[in-house]
């Protein structure tokens, strides 16, 4: 018997048979070619449309697309390179890892609502603004560090949901752990500030999606003369998702990019806080025309009221008054009702300028007054601030605002501690007997215990140990 027929007879195929199916199959592959980027995937699975705009002009109320957003799967992490000095290389995230590019029509939406124009840029100070926490031996281990610029306001508003995270959301609460919370850990004061970048997300997308922006090294659509560089914008990679659970899971492995002292975390902090609520949404509620043009940030690059409304309730309002206000203060009838608070908020938000006449003070409802958590923002003389308290009944009793302790924060450096001792129950002193003399005491109260009072009204103020400094 040969050796093919003995071959045959175990069920073996000969070397050339198999040598000769492996040459077709390598011709088959020569003649047309395999080519892998330009594969594309099923339509229906991989691809997730987004309402970043408005309804389409011909009225079939569609939403009219600005771009598609692929849809987010992680199946391996590149390989974590290190620097010279020994810390961890983290390559900007980008196509490899299932992000979407922004496109030029998408980041021109952005830039207009942001800044009022595709011209104008962020300042340097912005660029280099993150998340950055203060050394854990100064006196605000949980606070985050801020600069005087536009970007002050912006970091300071997620500080309070920061502080809200320490203190009032754990597992058992109580005035001792409280106390115990303004001392966190590493690792305790990073789970707070994830939790707290998540909640202004979700809250933002109505609790049903949201958008996290991220940098590549590749451009991210063609240079144009209409859209300006700003080495931000061109650069900027979309993550939607549509689940707490997955928003949470990706923010913990990708919160070093709002937190690194060489990236723009606060840039793209406010890009997703934009697309995470929708051009569309913030138009409406902003009352965006043609005739009118507002947006996030002023002329100086400061947070107007939309935005510290957008972080705080998740709506972006320029009245901070309950409800809509539909009758002017001469009793007219409004044409568009003036959109302001519609519940109660989780932080609150003060507001006192000394430039305003008393008959003509900017309202702030109750609402915002007194909020669901002792937290409070404030905006005296367009400088932003901090108050929180870390008993939780303060806003719940009566009987505890007789006298309580507020602290106040800007996330300055150099800032002394300042705990701030109020009492309400017999009030402040007197004034003098004649109007002259009400006028001089009433102009030597500071401008911090004006901010308070429109909360407590007459309420006493003392500084323990240090001089009122504002």
């Amino acid at each position: 018997m040969s050796a093919s027929d003995t071959m045959k007879s175990m069920g073996l195929t000969s070397p050339g048979a198999e040598r000769e199916k492996l040459n077709k199959l390598l011709k088959i592959f020569d003649d047309k070619g395999i080519n892998l980027e330009d594969s594309k995937p099923p339509r229906d699975l991989n691809y997730r449309r987004v309402r970043f705009n408005g309804p389409s002009a011909d009225g079939d109320g569609d939403p009219k697309l600005t771009q598609r957003v692929k849809t987010f799967y992680v199946e391996s992490w590149p390989e974590l390179r290190l620097n010279k000095d020994g810390t961890v290389m983290r390559p900007r995230s980008g196509r490899n890892l299932g992000g979407t590019p922004i496109t030029e029509n998408t980041a021109t939406l952005v830039r207009e609502i942001v800044h009022g124009s595709t011209v104008h840029s962020f300042c340097r100070e912005w660029r280099k603004s993150s998340f950055i926490f203060q050394d854990s031996t100064s006196p605000y281990p949980w606070g985050l560090q801020t600069q005087r610029c536009g970007s002050r306001g912006l970091i300071l508003a997620v500080q309070a949901f920061v502080i809200k995270q320490l203190i009032f959301d754990r597992e058992y609460v109580s005035n001792i752990l409280a106390q115990n919370a303004l001392k966190p850990t590493e690792f305790e004061r990073k789970r707070a500030l994830i939790s707290a970048v998540c909640e202004i997300l979700w809250k933002a997308g109505d609790g049903k999606r949201c958008c996290v922006c991220l940098l590549q090294d590749k451009r991210s659509y063609p240079q144009d003369h209409r859209l300006r560089d700003d080495d931000v914008t061109e650069f900027v990679v979309l993550f939607e998702f549509k689940k707490f659970t997955d928003l949470t899971t990706f923010m913990r492995r990708n919160i070093e990019e709002f937190t690194s002292d060489k990236s723009p975390g606060c840039i793209l902090f406010l890009y997703s806080l934009v697309l995470s609520a929708s051009v569309f949404k913030l138009k409406e509620e902003m009352l965006i025309t043609n005739e009118t043009t507002y947006k996030l940030l002023s002329d100086r690059e400061e947070c107007n009221q939309a935005l510290y409304s957008l972080i705080i309730t998740g709506h972006a309002c320029h009245y901070m008054h309950n409800g809509n206000l539909v009758y002017s203060s001469n009793g007219n009838l409004l044409a568009t009702p003036l959109k302001g608070i519609q519940e109660r908020s989780q932080i609150g938000f003060l507001y006192w300028d000394k430039g305003e006449n008393d008959d003509s003070r900017t309202e702030v409802g109750s609402m915002l007054k007194t909020p669901k958590k002792p937290i409070w923002l404030t905006l005296i003389n367009n400088q932003p601030g901090l108050f929180f308290s870390t008993n939780i009944d303060l806003v719940s009793d009566w009987r505890v605002e007789t006298r309580f302790i507020l602290n106040y924060y800007t996330g300055l450096p150099g800032m002394p501690a300042c705990p701030l001792h109020i009492e309400t129950r017999f009030g402040r002193n007197a004034l003098g007997r004649t109007k002259l003399h009400r006028r001089q005491q009433e102009e030597n109260i500071p401008q911090l215990e004006r901010c308070i009072m429109t909360k407590w009204y007459g309420a006493a103020v003392d500084w323990p140990d240090i001089l009122p400094f504002y």
